[in-house]
C-alpha cells in the first residue's frame, strides 16, 4: 500500500506536466510522417501529412491504403522510430532531475526508503512513458478518422481486408493502442538507467537517441552480412533485436519464433536497466545527489 501510494504521487509528477503533454504532441506531429500511399509509377512515397494537402479527395476515397484504421496501425513506423527515445524521456526527466539538483530528492529517500523510492521512480517513468506515446496515438487516431474514410466504406472482400489491417478493424485499434503503450513504455529504459549516474537532463535526453542510432545501424549491418552469407534464420534473429521489434508484439498476425526473441530480448533489457538503476542508485554515497 506503501509502494502504491508513493507511486501515485511519482506518476503525478510525470504526468502533470509540460513534459507530458509535450511527448505526446511530438508524437502526434511524428505520427504524420507515417508512409501512408507509396505511387509505383512515379516511384513517390506520401507521408499521412502530404496526403492531407496534395492529393485529391477522390482518389483517396479510392485508394484503400487510405483507410483511417489502416494509417492508425502504421502510426508508429514515421520518423517516431528515430526520435521516439527523446521524446518519451520527458515526462519523468522534468520532475526527476529538478528534484535531484535541488537536493529534495534526500528528504524523499529519508521518508520513503530508498528502494522504494527507486522502484517507484522507474515504474513511473516506466508508464509516464508508454502512456505519453499511446495518447499520443489516440490523438492521431481521432484526427485521421475525421480526414479519412473509414474502411467500410471501399467495401473491401474478406481477403483484402486481411491483407490491409492484421485483425478486425475493432481489434486493430485496441492493438495499436497497446503496441504504443508498451513501444513507448520500453523505450524509456535507456534514459531511466542513465539517470541512475547523470543529472544533466540534455545528456539524459541525446545519449539514448545515439545509442538507439547506432544500435539500429549495428544491427542492420549484421543482418546483411547474415543474409550475403544465406544464414536467413540468424538475420531473422538480428531483425528481432531492432529497437522498433517490440511494436510488433501485438500487431503481428500470429506469434513466431521472432516475437518471441524480441519479448525475451526486452524482458532482459528490461531487468537490466532496473536492475542497474537500483545497484548504482543504492551505492552512491550521495543517495542520488
Amino acid at each position: 500500500m506503501k509502494f502504491i501510494n508513493t507511486l501515485r504521487c511519482d506518476l503525478n509528477k510525470a504526468i502533470l506536466n509540460l513534459g507530458f503533454v509535450g511527448a505526446a504532441v511530438m508524437t502526434v506531429i511524428l505520427c504524420f510522417t507515417t508512409i501512408a500511399y507509396e505511387n509505383t509509377t512515379t516511384d513517390k512515397a506520401y507521408s499521412v501529412v502530404e496526403s492531407m494537402f496534395t492529393l485529391d479527395r477522390s482518389f483517396i476515397e479510392s485508394e484503400r491504403s487510405f483507410a483511417s484504421v489502416r494509417l492508425l496501425s502504421i502510426g508508429m513506423s514515421g520518423y517516431i522510430s528515430m526520435f521516439l527515445p527523446i521524446i518519451v524521456a520527458f515526462p519523468f526527466m522534468v520532475g526527476f532531475c529538478s528534484e535531484r539538483n535541488s537536493g529534495c530528492i534526500r528528504l524523499a529517500i529519508a521518508r520513503t526508503g530508498q528502494l522504494r523510492y527507486s522502484l517507484s521512480k522507474f515504474t513511473a517513468s516506466f508508464l509516464s512513458g508508454g502512456f505519453a506515446t499511446m495518447l499520443g496515438l489516440i490523438i492521431f487516431g481521432i484526427i485521421i478518422t475525421l480526414v479519412f474514410p473509414g474502411i467500410d466504406s471501399y467495401k473491401l472482400p474478406e481477403e483484402e481486408l486481411k491483407y490491409l489491417i492484421p485483425f478486425s478493424p475493432a481489434k486493430t485499434i485496441m492493438m495499436s493502442v497497446l503496441s504504443a503503450f508498451v513501444y513507448g513504455a520500453f523505450t524509456t529504459l535507456p534514459a531511466f538507467f542513465l539517470s541512475s549516474f547523470c543529472r544533466d537532463p540534455y545528456i539524459i535526453v541525446c545519449i539514448p537517441f545515439l545509442l538507439v542510432y547506432v544500435w539500429r545501424t549495428l544491427i542492420e549491418k549484421l543482418a546483411n552480412i547474415a543474409i550475403e552469407h544465406q544464414n536467413f534464420g540468424l538475420a531473422d534473429t538480428y531483425y528481432s533485436l531492432y529497437p522498433e521489434a517490440v511494436n510488433n508484439l501485438f500487431t503481428a498476425h500470429e506469434w513466431n519464433d521472432s516475437l518471441s526473441k524480441t519479448l525475451i530480448f526486452n524482458l532482459g533489457l528490461l531487468v537490466f536497466s532496473a536492475g542497474g538503476f537500483l545497484i548504482i542508485f543504492r551505492l552512491r554515497q550521495d543517495k542520488g545527489r
